[in-house]
């Protein structure tokens, strides 16, 4: 494993020259790869800033238009931008590429959304595949998310890996987020029982204490280290199985996003050191 720098998921905004130096001055062993700037600057020059900061790279996003509310023909036409968004991380050698997935919707029954997931995630996961890269699905766990929708849908480790074993791709798993893990309540065994292969890319965060389980609210983490999510028990298990990926801190947290940007990044580090260190 290996702590990786993402402003973006911090609250702050940052081009990546100044996220790749921020990154070697406090600690971080890898970044997130910005392909606006790949394309302007070059393959070349992105990975020779990554090696003077000493860096690795993360993962990217999934930029297709796959949600129920996008219309076949825009999910259809986002699918080329897609292509070139995975060669050219291909080019840059990322092979993690992420996204989320809501627990519900208003709109349609779990049977229409899994059919609808599975239909548009499978030529994404294929793309992927083609490129020799894996997608990171992440469930989505708070209850208070789940209870504001007419219809729930996959918010659960099983859930996903079910959809995952529905693709059938062969490269398909989690991005998997101790957030969202705690609030599903999901367990160690439930890592343990994963194939490295199957853990994408990890998502580190904290919940604020004196709130139950099933009445957390999304938006309003911590940074790790409250006590209330068992973080030493989450990354026992990932190590256990092997994983050897990106932790990014995503804390949703309005006092780290009034910070500075270097003090922001400087907390943050100290933060999850003293997590991965347990």
């Amino acid at each position: 494993m290996f702590k990786n720098l993402n402003c973006g998921a911090l609250g702050h905004k940052a081009t990546f020259e100044e996220t790749a130096k921020l990154a070697k001055d406090y600690g971080f062993g890898g970044v997130d790869p910005d392909l606006g700037y790949a394309r302007e600057k070059g393959v070349a020059a992105t990975k020779e800033l990554l090696t003077r900061n000493g860096l690795k790279l993360g993962g990217f996003g999934v930029n297709v238009k796959w949600r129920e509310s996008d219309s076949d023909k825009d999910y259809a036409d986002s699918l080329e931008g897609f292509i070139r968004d995975c060669r050219l991380a291909a080019e840059l050698g990322v092979t993690r590429c992420t996204t989320w997935v809501m627990p519900c919707s208003d709109k349609l029954t779990y049977h229409q959304h899994f059919e609808l997931f599975v239909a548009r995630m499978k030529p994404i996961a294929q793309i992927l595949k083609g490129f020799g890269q894996s997608l990171g699905l992440e469930f989505i766990g708070p209850r208070t998310l789940r209870a504001s929708k007419k219809h729930g849908f996959i918010y659960t480790m099983d859930g996903m890996r079910a959809a995952a074993a529905a693709i059938g791709t062969g490269n398909v798993g989690f991005l998997l987020d101790s957030w969202h893990w705690h609030t599903a309540q999901a367990t160690v065994t439930d890592i343990e029982q994963l194939d490295a292969r199957e853990v994408v890319y990890v998502h580190l965060n904290d919940a604020p204490v004196g709130i139950h389980v099933n009445e957390q609210v999304d938006n309003r983490r911590e940074l790790p280290g409250t006590g209330v999510i068992g973080l030493k028990s989450f990354f026992s298990a990932l190590r256990k199985i092997g994983y050897d990926g990106p932790v990014t801190v995503e804390p949703f947290n309005e006092p780290l996003r009034k910070m500075g940007l270097a003090d922001a990044v400087r907390v943050t580090s100290a933060a999850v050191d003293k997590v991965l260190s347990i």
